[in-house]
């Protein structure tokens, strides 16, 4: 049975987005620079505008084939995180969890679909 924490979608989006930004600050010791969170029957959408590591920046120079195996090896790590906050703090029935991002952009694209409606986990007002 999912958790019922919050009584409003935009709480929720709150405590996504300190999760979300959490998770990068732990991998990455920085946080994104803008995040916007959409919500859509079973589906999370998340963009996010990043801050490339310059150490990531320099390596794509010189060896871009290293850093692509970088970028998503710290993507898989990033999901496992995440799965695993919303799983456990939220209550959340994931079905998958799909992210991309582009270095050249520095950009981000994350869908998270649940297996239940994402109003499911929201608590419902007492009459």
């Amino acid at each position: 049975m999912p958790a019922k924490i919050f009584d409003k979608l935009g709480d929720l989006k709150q405590a996504l987005t300190r999760d979300y930004n959490t998770i990068n600050m732990q991998l990455f010791d920085v946080g994104v620079v803008t995040l916007k969170i959409e919500f859509l029957e079973e589906k999370i959408f998340i963009l996010a505008i990043h801050k490339r590591l310059v150490s990531l920046q320099r390596l794509s120079q010189q060896a871009a084939f290293v850093s692509d195996m970088a970028d998503y090896y710290l993507i898989q790590a990033f999901k496992e995180d995440f799965h695993d906050i919303l799983v456990r703090k939220y209550g959340f029935d994931i079905d998958f969890i799909f992210k991309d991002y582009d270095s050249a952009s520095e950009r981000s694209a994350t869908i998270i679909l649940l297996k239940e409606p994402v109003q499911t986990y929201l608590a419902q007002p007492t009459a």
